[in-house]
């Protein structure tokens, strides 16, 4: 089985890459770095450290990668593919989606061989929006071939992969924490369903909201509280006895709107959530609270890890305190590297809080969730 990647970074080099190669597939990273592109082709391999209480190392082997800008080669590995997966970022979504479009459609014409195409993106229903853009510009018949040809099943995907300073023997080699979670909707899928590590389950949609509140929302209030208080690593942030306990309560909140919602047994999910607490007090993953926080734009929008658990608990009428912090505190966050973060500020500088939160968030000024976020932002900022 061929498997071509788009996105040789850490998280597709250490959780999807890794998890394809145990299943057995033939790898193909495609990436637009060339010094990441010319590594991989250059040692074929790489090592994946798990970072716990003690190392522990696995190779990974007989990989290789394409140049995103080299379409000839590209045309050839999508055209010879029995999965396509991603882990780009979903602000890149869009122009893969248009590219794999062009060869998805050669390959309609010379092939008949079934495929999946999964994005393995931090976001909801990733895949939907890759398969959107490319049966927005796909002709009739071509819609048709895709629909009989090619799955599109949705994820959820759980790993931490932090930028951490270890010696590597490569500069591909890859630090990852020991844990890992990749759910797959079952239904979607047409020949992929023997992947090693994955659970393919019939509805997705809990596990995607379980994952997205719980971890990420809560990580990003890790780091954004974390950096407010001059912290540098989650694994400290976690251990001050304020953020420890809003992170508890952003928790409780959390879940209470997820049983509901979900109809999921609350044991269950506070099982999960200790499970979560624990992987954020992990000291060997040294992660940096500015690169669990960067690109605040993107999770304080309307539909990402701290805005959807805030509206859900709102119109659930569950208490908000703690999730409306860690939105507050992500306003607060004006870390002097991040672009996004700055945009932010600037908008807040010349318009106001309540405009920002209007722009970012989608939650319009004189709305409730806005004149709460608000408070909160400036309950925050006099304590600083």
């Amino acid at each position: 089985m061929k498997a071509v990647h788009f996105g040789a970074g850490n998280i597709g080099r250490g959780f999807i890459g890794y998890l394809l190669y145990k299943s057995g597939y033939d790898i193909t990273f495609v990436d637009i770095f060339g010094k990441v592109v010319d590594d991989i082709n250059k040692y074929k391999k790489y090592t994946v450290i798990t970072l716990n209480t003690s190392q522990n190392k696995e190779g990974v082997e007989n990989v290789r990668a394409v140049n995103l800008k080299d379409s000839d080669s590209l045309e050839k590995e999508v055209l010879q593919a029995d999965l396509i997966t991603t882990s780009l970022g979903l602000n890149n979504l869009k122009s893969t989606g248009e590219l794999l479009r062009g060869f998805l459609k050669k390959r309609s014409e010379v092939s008949k061989k079934p495929l999946d195409i999964i994005a393995c993106e931090n976001a909801l229903f990733a895949t939907d929006v890759l398969k959107k853009v490319i049966f927005d510009g796909a002709d009739k018949k071509f819609q048709e071939y895709l629909e009989k040809y090619a799955g599109f099943p949705n994820c959820a995907v759980d790993r931490i992969v932090p930028n951490v300073n270890i010696e590597k023997e490569l500069p591909i080699d890859v630090a990852v924490e020991d844990f890992y979670e990749w759910d797959i909707e079952k239904n979607k899928i047409k020949i992929n369903n023997n992947i090693k590590g994955a659970e393919y389950v019939e509805k997705l949609d809990p596990y995607l909201e379980r994952k997205l509140f719980l971890l990420n929302g809560a990580h990003a209030t890790i780091a954004y509280l974390g950096y407010l208080k001059n912290y540098k690593f989650i694994h400290e942030a976690i251990k001050n006895e304020y953020i420890k306990k809003v992170i508890v309560g952003f928790h409780k909140e959390a879940v209470q709107a997820l049983s509901i919602k979900h109809k999921i047994d609350i044991n269950i999910l506070k099982e999960y959530s200790n499970k979560l607490l624990k992987r954020f007090e992990n000291k060997y993953l040294k992660d940096d609270v500015t690169r669990v926080g960067r690109d605040p734009i993107r999770k304080l929008s309307s539909n990402d890890r701290l805005i959807t658990p805030l509206k859900l608990c709102c119109d659930l009428k569950i208490d908000f305190k703690d999730i409306l912090c860690g939105v507050a505190a992500g306003y607060l966050f004006n870390y002097k590297d991040d672009e996004k973060a700055q945009e932010i500020q600037k908008i807040i500088e010349n318009d106001g809080i309540s405009k920002a939160i209007s722009n970012i968030s989608q939650i319009k000024e004189g709305e409730y969730l806005n004149n709460m976020i608000m408070n909160k932002y400036e309950e925050l900022k006099r304590q600083l």
